[in-house]
């Protein structure tokens, strides 16, 4: 019995990598049972001692899952396992002491390159059974606000599954990011300047030391005690670091760290006359968050040493830093001052207008919070961008949807024909070709409703051709609007002739819904679908046959139908 206890921890651990780290007794049993079919005669006891190596194998990592299977069964290890290669270790990483960080400026709605982003933190954090922060960058009162913190929150923790050990806003860390401000001006490493823009933007293209860096710093403390009390308005002044002029590097000449913001802030108002840049708060914040490690993509490389040189003067512990190519999206619009615009001139109907790439859209249009994990680890980590279309996750979403998603017919701008012959009869039909469960019955007669681009072909058919309408039997077409029933009879063996398929619904009263679906592009499609369609709940993925999945958007009080168009 060694040997059968033994497959079962293997085969377990397998299934478990299978399935990011939750094993399914259903899919173990199986296997147990094609090595020891012996086993057959005691599946019940087999069942339950599957089931108590399941539920300890599903409380480890995924790392020791692996492990543990490397020793005792490398052959089981899959292509899954495979894939997470791609994935890179986190250098000087401690199990159960990693902490990653998520965080997004609370500016606009996030879209699938964000969510890729936050995956990735969230996935090593989980790989290292440590945690990721949730971290709101809301340091630009001008483009914050409550609206899109919301947001994020439903994205990130309802919608993706992420579950952070915190929440947090640097707006409450302000206390500190001032008191570090003047500790970095004490040590010389920065100074008060009150030079114009066009000044300052023609020394650093010149490489020219400001006038303004030599005062005493004693002044330079005074001049900023009277920047933190609102006493220089904005645009007069800014707080800059004391870098390098001379650098190659132009971010390290001398940038901006803190600006006066007139703009009342959404969670704290006008408590504060002045605020960071990200170049000051995210090094301290990374510290006051306890991160160990940072994922941060190679346009952040030359800030890099700016950020690292504000740890050293500052005192400050470093993270190791894991940086990786922008995900860049293809055909879609991304940037939120454009999507912005085209909501407010009314070309977009909002955030999860159709023709965005927002989590707000996708999510609308019936995207699985599944699909982007698996995307994440298609497309791994590169140091060069990686340019994503929707075809990318319109695969990966098809692969979760398409072997649970019932089946309805669908027809738009519905054609009305006759099919002469045709026996009143009631068709049943499976709401999944694979589980052949039935659950649909049509009521045939002889008037049907046809799609407009099959009816289209009717007038095409030659004298051999026939037209197939699904579970109906066959029919020959006899004219624009009118076919033959030709019965389940095909024209005989050898014969040479075409059979095309037809989507079909009976054209009697009672027998259909009215429905209407948004498409990619923002247009609507409407028409009839089976009576069946009543009963998918509002946020099912479902087939339309020939047509795509969808997502039930709404059962209207109207009795329209509404879904949201997903992927073919």
């Amino acid at each position: 019995m060694s040997d059968l206890v033994t497959r079962i921890e293997a085969q377990t651990l397998a299934n478990a990598l299978k399935y990011d780290g939750k094993a399914n007794p259903n899919n173990v049993l199986p296997k147990i049972l094609g090595e020891f079919p012996d086993q057959k005669a005691r599946i019940k006891e087999l069942r339950a001692e599957i089931d108590t190596v399941v539920a300890s194998v599903n409380a480890m990592s995924l790392d020791a899952i692996h492990a543990r299977l490397v020793t005792i069964a490398p052959e089981l290890l899959e292509k899954k396992v495979e894939k997470e290669k791609d994935l890179p270790p986190l250098q000087n990483a401690v199990m159960g002491k990693v902490v990653t960080r998520i965080p997004p400026e609370p500016s606009k709605y996030n879209h699938l390159g964000h969510a890729l982003t936050f995956l990735l933190n969230a996935i090593y954090a989980e790989r290292y059974e440590g945690k990721v922060v949730l971290r709101f960058e809301d340091c630009n009162p001008e483009k914050v606000n409550q609206e899109y913190v919301d947001a994020m929150i439903y994205d990130i923790t309802q919608y993706l599954g992420i579950t952070p050990s915190t929440v947090r806003f640097v707006s409450d860390d302000m206390p500190e990011l001032l008191r570090q401000a003047a500790v970095l001006i004490e040590r010389s490493g920065a100074y008060m300047c009150f030079c114009e823009q066009e000044i300052m933007r023609a020394n650093r293209e010149s490489m020219t030391e400001c006038a303004c860096r030599g005062k005493p710093i004693a002044e330079h403390l005074v001049l900023w005690g009277e920047f933190v009390a609102g006493k220089h308005p904005k645009g007069t002044c800014v707080l800059r670091f004391a870098g390098d002029m001379a650098s190659q590097n132009t971010v390290l000449r001398d940038p901006v760290l803190w600006r006066a913001v007139d703009t009342p802030h959404f969670r704290v108002g006008s408590k504060y006359k002045i605020w960071p840049t990200y170049d000051f708060y995210s090094p301290i914040e990374e510290h006051l968050c306890s991160v160990t490690h940072v994922l941060r993509t190679t346009e952040f490389d030359l800030r890099v040493p700016l950020q690292q040189s504000i740890k050293e003067i500052l005192g400050l512990p470093g993270q190791d830093i894991l940086q990786y190519g922008r995900f860049n999206i293809a055909g879609a619009t991304t940037k939120g001052r454009e999507i912005r615009d085209l909501i407010a001139t009314g070309e977009y109907m909002g955030w999860d207008d159709p023709r965005l790439v927002t989590l707000k859209a996708l999510k609308r249009r019936g995207i699985r919070a599944e699909a982007y994990r698996e995307l994440v680890k298609k497309v791994g980590l590169s140091p060069y961008p990686i340019t994503l279309d929707f075809s990318m996750l319109a695969a990966a979403n098809r692969q979760i949807v398409d072997p649970i998603a019932h089946r309805y017919a669908f027809i738009w701008d519905p054609v009305e024909i006759e099919v002469t012959g045709a026996p009143h009869t009631d068709v049943t039909l499976h709401l999944h070709p694979d589980k052949k469960n039935g659950g649909r019955t049509l009521k045939a007669t002889g008037k049907l409703f046809v799609r407009p681009d099959d009816h289209a072909t009717f007038a095409d058919f030659k004298e051999q051709d026939v037209v197939r309408f699904n579970g109906l039997s066959i029919a020959k077409p006899a004219g624009s609007h009118t076919l033959t029933w030709l019965g389940d009879s095909a024209p005989a063996k050898g014969h040479n002739y075409t059979l095309k398929t037809a989507n079909w619904l009976p054209a009697d009263e009672g027998q259909t819904v009215l429905v209407e679906v948004m498409m990619p592009d923002a247009t609507v499609k409407s028409g009839v679908a089976e009576a069946g369609l009543k009963h998918a709940k509002v946020d099912e993925i479902v087939q339309l046959e020939r047509f795509g999945f969808c997502r039930v958007d709404e059962h209207g009080d109207d009795g329209v139908i509404r879904l949201w168009y997903a992927h073919d």
